[in-house]
């Protein structure tokens, strides 16, 4: 990358534009010399390298070294709390959004073996009720008490079938998801 002070804003470039809006009538710019880009104020880009808990700021250009970079500042406690605590609240909506996803898939299933009889009223009735505690944990993204709720429910009333893909699946999300 590189960079220029053009008209007091530094700008930042990928390559040497083919059009520099300095000199409009010159066409192919980035075919000319490297010397007359670099008198037209075209340097290398440094991108700094980051610590944690660093964060680069302004671009400016630094004379020693005749090269733009940024500025890099430190996050404070409070910068570093606010951003754990994002990352957490981002992690919860996907495990809820994703928790409701599965459910209602699973919900559609038994709605549509229900409709075709392979599940009678009763069984439907009687699976959607021991479930209700999964479903909770799951709608509210909490895929780890919803598995153990599960485990402790077994495959009696759900069937073995139904109860190992259910156990499968949660452990695929808790091992993506946490």
């Amino acid at each position: 990358m590189i960079a220029n002070n053009i008209n007091g804003t530094i700008r930042v470039f990928n390559s040497v534009p083919k059009v520099f809006e300095l000199k409009p009538n010159v066409f192919n710019y980035d075919k000319l010399d490297a010397e007359v880009h670099y008198a037209d104020g075209f340097r290398d880009l440094i991108e700094p390298v980051l610590k944690e808990a660093e964060h680069k700021t302004t671009i400016y250009f630094d004379s020693d070294k005749d090269v733009f970079t940024y500025n890099v500042e430190t996050y404070t406690p409070e910068e570093l709390l606010k951003q754990k605590e994002q990352k957490e609240f981002a992690k919860y909506q996907l495990r809820q959004s994703r928790g409701l996803e599965s459910y209602l898939k699973l919900c559609a299933e038994f709605r549509l073996a229900k409709e075709s009889g392979s599940l009678t009223p009763e069984l439907y009735a009687q699976i959607e009720e021991t479930l209700i505690p999964v479903r909770d944990e799951l709608v509210n993204g909490q895929f780890i008490t919803a598995k153990t709720k599960l485990e402790f429910i077994g495959s009696d009333i759900i069937g073995v079938e139904l109860y190992d893909r259910f156990i499968y699946s949660l452990s695929q999300d808790i091992e993506e998801l946490y």
